[in-house]
């Protein structure tokens, strides 16, 4: 069992190969020798774990790391039905979204010649159900006779799970927030080859509950998410994700988002683009000079490659930058990251380490198609200084996973079709999937200084 672990352990690695050769491949000194780089090396493999020649391009031929041909067998699937009340509105909702979507899992299940089980998720043990048409019942979801009342224990639904077992859960994922980790250690215990998580709009006709204190916060009519988390043998868990927008199609429910864990960065990880900001947050080119050289202490910082530099025309203001790995993006463009979510740490020359950032601060953090902007605020009279930024693997998401959650710096009420803490939950399972020491998502690297 052991031995299969830290198979999955190099798997999950490779799927973050691309990213991280992106991010090996590209030098981000500040000038010449001996001075600070603003990405070191992946330390030497020590024989703990192979992560790092993984993603340094010596690994084994593919063959010998689990490849394609050596999926795991598929031996059976376990769907798992949330039955918590905060799912009562689809099965209300015009046209019974909820059996619709059990419709449409029904297309993506059918061809597997293998044993299915389905169960009732919430309770403190999983509660095995006839079929899927069980749930056309509004006692499965609100806790009457046949069935007991149940909370949000999803975990469950992992705990006995078996090799080669596809598990498929139903839910709004809009469990408490004190059981995140146990899913997501539930789910990491039961070592899936690959994890995929499906979203749809459905519609929602019914009370709407805090998933952090349980309570309701009012009644919705209108759309709000529905998902599939999947897990189990890679062939199987793929092929969900790559046929669900044409099974839900033909229930008339889209749009369908969907994601393999972890999902890629893209094949540029460093920002390529710096604008200086005026003081409505527009790019202007006045406010300073970008490109040239910038001492910092005893250094002399030249841009090289992806290192940014910018001297500013009116040092004793405040000032903002915008960072970006393709283009500058606009507060009306793409989605909103929490901006706690990147990091910043200054270099000082003195101590020749890096500390954190004092007198920087994120303001805003977007994301649209693969591009990654940040709009960083520098205090006034800040001294010279090098700055590097950046978001840890695990939080580099898709589009969606922030457009549909409802929680961070701009929670958006319930009724608008998000769901909360869904992007905690996706970005700690997506960590579990990732070796601890995977390079960055995305990395900004840059010297400011006054004129």
């Amino acid at each position: 069992m052991m031995l299969r672990h830290a198979s999955l352990q190099r798997v999950a690695a490779r799927l973050v190969g691309l990213m991280g050769m992106a991010l090996f491949l590209v030098s981000c000194q500040p000038g010449g020798p001996g001075q600070p780089e603003c990405w070191p090396e992946p330390a030497a493999d020590d024989g703990a774990s192979s992560n790092t020649v993984d993603q340094q391009g010596d690994s084994p031929p593919e063959e010998d790391q689990g490849g394609p041909g050596e999926t795991m067998e598929l031996s059976r699937i376990v769907i798992g039905l949330d039955g918590s009340g905060s799912l009562l509105g689809h099965l209300q909702a015009e046209g019974n979204a909820w059996i619709r979507a059990l419709q449409a899992l029904q297309l993506l299940t059918a061809t597997p010649p293998v044993k299915t089980v389905v169960a009732r998720v919430g309770g403190a043990a999983l509660e095995p159900v006839a079929s899927l048409q069980t749930s056309d019942d509004p006692c499965f979801f609100t806790g009457c006779a046949p069935f007991a009342p149940v909370s949000s224990n999803l975990p469950a639904l992992w705990w006995q799970a078996q090799p080669g077992q596809l598990t498929i859960l139903v839910s709004d994922l809009e469990t408490n927030a004190s059981l995140t980790g146990a899913l997501v250690q539930a789910i990491d215990q039961s070592e899936p080859e690959a994890v995929g998580v499906m979203a749809i709009q459905a519609p929602f006709k019914g009370e709407v509950f805090d998933p952090f204190t349980g309570k309701p916060v009012g009644p919705m009519d209108g759309n709000r998410p529905l998902y599939l988390l999947v897990t189990g043998p890679r062939d199987p868990v793929e092929k969900i994700l790559r046929d669900g927008a044409g099974a839900f199609g033909q229930v008339h429910l889209q749009p369908v988002f969907n994601s393999l864990l972890p999902v890629g960065t893209g094949s540029t990880a460093y920002a390529n683009d710096l604008k200086p900001l005026n003081d409505s947050g527009q790019p202007d080119p006045q406010q300073g000079v970008v490109g040239g050289s910038v001492s910092v202490g005893p250094l002399k910082v030249t841009p090289i490659d992806n290192m940014l530099t910018v001297e500013w025309v009116e040092p004793g203001q405040s000032r903002q930058l915008a960072l970006s790995v393709q283009g500058f993006l606009e507060d009306t463009q793409g989605v909103a990251y929490p901006p706690g979510q990147l990091l910043l740490e200054q270099y000082n020359p003195e101590k020749e380490n890096w500390q954190a950032a004092q007198g920087v601060t994120v303001q805003d953090l977007r994301l649209q198609n693969g591009n990654f902007s940040a709009v960083v605020s520098l205090d006034g009279g800040l001294p010279a200084g090098l700055v590097r930024a950046r978001l840890p693997a695990h939080r580099g998401v898709e589009d969606w996973w922030l457009a549909l959650s409802a929680n961070g710096h701009d929670a958006h009420d319930p009724t608008e079709g998000r769901t909360k803490g869904l992007y905690g939950l996706l970005t700690s399972l997506q960590a579990s999937r990732q070796d601890p020491g995977a390079p960055p998502a995305a990395a900004f690297c840059f010297a400011h200084s006054p004129t």
